[in-house]
């Protein structure tokens, strides 16, 4: 049976710096269902309490989360499935390259969810399909504004 923890392990804190493929569950606004998207743009405060992550400024995440702040991340790795659940709040929209919106974290709860047995051998990766100067730039507006 897992310990659920009220902050990020030191371990969870130093993986979650950006360029992550996580998994951001919601409540629908319309249909009060849950749903999922995916986030990579994101970076946990040193105190494992907050986690910041950054949408653009029309995702439909960003409404649901005004109308129920509610939600909860899941992590891929370090050798486990973490689920974190917390209350977000929604910045003002952000102009850099991009129109965006941070979302800040409030960690009520970390736990380990992996099935008995397992163990994570392999952190999903990805790769950016679009012109990479615009990636970098866009990038580090956005780190920017997350490591405030």
């Amino acid at each position: 049976m897992s310990k659920i923890k009220e902050k990020l392990t030191k371990e969870l804190i130093d993986f979650l710096q950006g360029e992550r493929i996580i998994s951001l569950i919601t409540v629908d606004k319309e249909t009060k269902k849950p749903t999922v998207s995916t986030i990579s743009w994101l970076f946990a405060h040193e105190s494992g309490e907050k986690i910041k992550f950054a949408l653009g400024h029309k995702s439909s995440s960003i409404e649901n989360i005004e109308n129920d702040p509610y939600i909860v991340l899941n992590v891929v790795g370090p050798e486990s499935c973490y689920e974190i659940k917390g209350t977000g709040n929604v910045s003002e929209i952000m102009q850099g390259t991009m129109k965006f919106r941070v979302v800040t974290v409030e960690i009520d709860s970390v736990e380990d969810v992996i099935f008995y047995g397992g163990k994570i051998n392999a952190v999903p990766g990805y790769e950016k399909t679009y012109d990479a100067e615009l990636a970098n730039k866009i990038d580090h507006e956005i780190y920017s504004e997350l490591k405030k």
